[in-house]
């Protein structure tokens, strides 16, 4: 992608685009440990994004607007983050600082003052995502924050049935069922979980999207035949997200802080679900992890 910035790190590489702050490639562990490229290339015809920034909301809202302070704004799925360029402030051979803040444009979208700092740093072995949220208004801030990174499946040869998705601990989270415009319902469902192995593949086959909210667990490993794995950890991020277009070959892990509307709902952002309300002059932190395991 072009005017994206490139992280090296030993042989492991990453670049992310200033667009977003989206992870676009990375490349982890050296031939001894793979070398294999894990982000999905993005493809218009399935789902043409690779790892977005999510900002200020998580998931769909009704009727693609919301209410504050009296108006009505209309936002595409997630907010405006994903397609919002952001200033790239601190670079370094392995690491890299970008900022998003708020501005006329943003406040025609969001009517609401923020400062949000995505710290990126790559190991051998792994990269880190860390988001620092700031609120320099004086009345409060209702934001969600969530990642949304597409892994290759496969990403270590084999056959996506092989693929196993794991744990790191028992997980009795219960799903969201969800309308067919993603609104969220009072409905529950037990994802196929048994004990800490989630069956990821018939958990697709009965929606494309499962949304656990306050999950037990804060990592899970995507693992190849191979036995080499994809490790994702949470940090602040209550609820995983698992989401793919079969057959298309990627599946996204995903981290959230908020949900999308409830069905019916029509109030003011103050009220939605899962917004965080980031009270004047203090910072929300959450931190996005992954790991490849040789």
């Amino acid at each position: 992608m072009p005017g994206a910035i490139e992280l090296r790190k030993g042989a492991a590489t990453a670049r992310i685009s200033p667009t977003g702050a989206e992870l676009v490639s990375l490349v982890l562990g050296g031939q001894e440990m793979g070398g294999q490229e894990l982000i999905w290339p993005g493809d218009p015809a399935l789902w043409p994004r690779q790892s977005p920034v999510l900002f200020p909301f998580c998931g769909w809202l009704r009727d693609g607007q919301f209410r504050a302070k009296g108006k009505v704004y209309h936002t595409t799925v997630h907010g405006f983050g994903p397609n919002s360029p952001f200033v790239v402030e601190e670079t370094g051979p392995a690491s890299v600082r970008m900022v998003l803040q708020d501005d006329e444009r943003t406040r025609g979208l969001f009517p609401f003052a923020f400062c949000l700092t995505v710290d990126i740093a790559l190991t051998e072995s792994g990269l880190s995502y860390d988001f620092s949220v700031q609120n320099p208004g004086w009345e409060v801030l209702p934001y969600a924050l969530g990642f949304h990174p597409g892994f290759r499946w496969p990403f270590d040869g084999g056959q996506r049935e092989d693929y196993r998705v794991v744990f790191e601990g028992a997980e009795t989270a219960q799903g969201i069922v969800t309308t067919s415009r993603g609104l969220f319902t009072p409905e529950r469902f037990l994802p196929p979980v048994e004990g800490a192995e989630f069956d990821v593949l018939a958990a697709l086959k009965a929606r494309d999207a499962t949304v656990m909210l306050n999950a037990d667990t804060r990592a899970v490993s995507f693992i190849a035949p191979t036995g080499r794995a994809i490790r994702v950890e949470l940090e602040n991020f209550p609820h995983w997200v698992f989401w793919s277009l079969p057959p298309a070959p990627y599946l996204c892990i995903e981290g959230w802080t908020g949900q999308g509307d409830p069905e019916g709902f029509d109030g003011d952002i103050m009220a939605k679900p899962g917004q965080t309300h980031l009270a004047p002059g203090h910072e929300g932190r959450h931190r996005f992890s992954i790991q490849f395991v040789g």
